[in-house]
């Protein structure tokens, strides 16, 4: 019964905010994508993303829509707070991570039925969207805290899964703010802020690589 409420009233629920979401986005910020196609000829695949601001998520899930269907990854608590209730269902987020405060067999059980949900995902076709760095960045690089292991984990499970690495330029606070003057007849001095999305396939990732030296070329890869 969820599988059928998900293809119809989901799928018409989805469609609608990503058409009034991906409107605002066309209106307010001049957005370039380069190899998009990627995604067409790699269905499943892993996309590993910089995180530079909280337009990340919608922006990407908007631009790819009739690409590829992205189901991005959050964080525990912010899937399950209220105030998030609608939007995280409407776009099939999968929450990752658990409360501290569960005792450690909760808490591996709850990583192992993630890393089954996501491999069932990418199985059926559609791309999952990680944010490695796990939050928004706060300095000019991407730094991947010590300890984070989720995709190690996601790549060690399925080996064959491809995986692309998207950066994000001109959106975030330290990056260069650039604009068009779409919106001078308005009498407004800027237009719309100009956004490039760049995809590209990894192959330098290896997950029988100890964690730390895994997580320390990935933060190479995400900073190049």
């Amino acid at each position: 019964m969820r599988r059928f409420i998900d293809a119809t009233l989901g799928r018409a629920a989805r469609h609608f905010l990503f058409i009034l979401v991906r409107t605002y986005y066309a209106l307010f910020y001049n957005i370039s994508c380069s190899n998009k196609h990627l995604l067409q000829d790699h269905p499943g695949a892993l996309i590993l993303s910089t995180h530079v601001s909280r337009h990340d998520g919608p922006m990407l899930s908007a631009v790819m829509y009739t690409t590829a269907r992205l189901r991005p990854t959050v964080l525990y608590n912010e899937y399950y707070s209220w105030s998030q209730w609608i939007p995280m269902h409407i776009i099939s987020a999968i929450p990752m991570s658990s409360p501290r405060s569960w005792p450690e067999e909760k808490r591996q059980a709850q990583k192992e039925d993630t890393l089954e949900i996501i491999h069932k995902v990418m199985k059926n076709g559609h791309c999952i969207l990680l944010f490695p760095a796990g939050r928004v960045r706060r300095q000019e690089r991407e730094i991947i805290k010590p300890g984070l292991s989720g995709v190690h984990e996601i790549m060690a499970y399925a080996p064959d899964t491809p995986v692309m690495l998207l950066r994000i330029g001109g959106l975030g606070q330290f990056q260069t703010a650039k604009y068009d003057g779409f919106w001078k007849f308005l009498g407004r001095k800027k237009g719309r802020r100009h956004v490039s999305i760049q995809i590209d396939p990894v192959t330098e990732l290896d997950a029988s690589m100890p964690l730390d030296a895994f997580n320390a070329k990935l933060e190479d890869l995400l900073n190049s």
